[in-house]
């Protein structure tokens, strides 16, 4: 299937800020725009949380205290920081392509859903009275 094509009036300043960022990554304006509208329909979309995560929040409370205190330790998977770390570490040496943008950006969204759950489980146990000094500080 042939992705549909969008003619765009933009203002002055934003071409030009895409024609800059494009410059700047190392790719073509077009595909500049669209991991630019990507992304910012992926951030709008997510203004709200998505329902997954809405779903797993909620559960979180029916949840023991051991099971809940296991959540507050949990990582992301060490498969998903090699790869971010590698990402990363290339962003650093050249421009991303676009397939690996959406790499990076799916690997940080996995990493904030953790995170999220995380603080949760944390806020939940402290409600709950449990002592967790040095839990709070690094969490």
């Amino acid at each position: 299937m042939i992705d549909p094509t969008v003619t765009l009036t933009l203002p002055t300043s934003l071409y030009t800020s895409l024609q800059r960022r494009a410059r700047a990554h190392q790719r073509p304006l077009e595909d500049e725009a669209t991991l630019t509208l990507t992304l910012a329909a992926a951030v709008a979309a997510e203004a709200v949380l998505p329902a997954d995560v809405s779903a797993a929040l909620a559960a979180l409370a029916a949840l023991d205290d051991d099971t809940l205190e296991r959540v507050s330790h949990s990582q992301p998977t060490v498969e998903d920081g090699v790869l971010l770390a590698a990402l990363l570490d290339t962003r650093g040496r050249r421009a991303l392509t676009v397939d690996e943008e959406y790499m990076l950006a799916d690997l940080i969204d996995r990493h904030d859903r953790v995170m999220v759950l995380r603080a949760e489980a944390v806020a939940l146990l402290q409600a709950r009275g449990r002592a967790l000094g040095e839990r709070v500080a690094s969490a």
